[in-house]
């Protein structure tokens, strides 16, 4: 039941890529950049950031509690991982009822729709993620530390899919998820170190963000691009995440999927 999502887009990679594809085209359809955008928009984002929080604001961080002195590079370490997730979740409200009229005629492997959909979000994010960790090399951050950014990056991708699984068949029977979903993601943003750090939060107060499952995430990325260590603590929530959202998520589908043709 759950090995058929791995094994899925090696199975059908003709369809899939098929689904990759349409996915880029759909994101950049009428675009004269086209795939160029995708390398513009986060270089003039992270410059944008660079003058805004280093010349203007000049917000200075204790290196010692995060591993930087700079406040916008805690930002972009947190912030690149989030916008990944943020993008393909919203997204996720559409994925099915977007392909309903593919859905209702042809039979086809559905898992491939959010795995495109996932895979395609996290590379074109990826390219953004990469040229910030050039900027960082050059900087000096480059650390060994960086060989677990892999292993954080599949476990969140796991994560990830879990909750699109279920959002994305949760749509098709209850339209207004997607105006919901905004208002969730808001404030899970603001209920996730990245635009301040854990240390900052009154004790009385941190209950709320241990709450929080995209948190062990993004301090995960926090640690190894910046402290350069990496807490079994914040991986072992990291795997109990991932597992309990996959499974959630797959079993959600698996009980309304034989639904989807007469609802869609």
């Amino acid at each position: 039941m759950f090995t058929k999502w791995i094994k899925a887009p090696f199975l059908h990679k003709n369809l899939f890529w098929g689904f990759v594809n349409q996915e880029i085209r759909g994101k950049y359809v009428g675009s004269f950049g086209g795939l160029l955008w995708s390398i513009i928009t986060p270089i003039a984002n992270m410059l944008i950031f660079i003058f805004v929080f280093s010349a203007v604001f000049q917000i200075r961080m204790k290196q010692i509690e995060t591993g930087t002195d700079s406040f916008v590079v805690y930002l972009l370490a947190g912030l690149l991982p989030w916008i990944a997730f943020n993008d393909v979740v919203s997204a996720s409200t559409g994925m099915f009822l977007g392909k309903a009229n593919l859905i209702t005629k042809v039979a086809f492997p559905l898992e491939l729709v959010p795995a495109a959909g996932i895979f395609v979000t996290f590379i074109l994010n990826g390219i953004g993620f990469t040229l910030f960790l050039l900027y960082l090399t050059f900087e000096g951050y480059c650390h060994v530390a960086w060989l677990m950014l892999p292993i954080v990056t599949a476990l969140f991708m796991v994560f990830t899919l879990g909750i699109v699984v279920f959002i994305a068949s949760l749509s098709v029977f209850v339209r207004d998820i997607q105006q919901i979903i905004g208002s969730i993601l808001s404030l899970m943003m603001y209920l996730t170190p990245i635009l301040y750090p854990i240390h900052m939060v009154p004790e009385s107060l941190r209950f709320l963000l241990l709450v929080n499952p995209v948190l062990p995430f993004i301090e995960l990325y926090h640690q190894v691009l910046l402290q350069h260590v990496i807490s079994f603590e914040l991986i072992g929530q990291a795997i109990g995440y991932a597992a309990i959202s996959f499974v959630f998520g797959v079993w959600f589908y698996n009980r309304s999927r034989n639904a989807f043709a007469d609802v869609l």
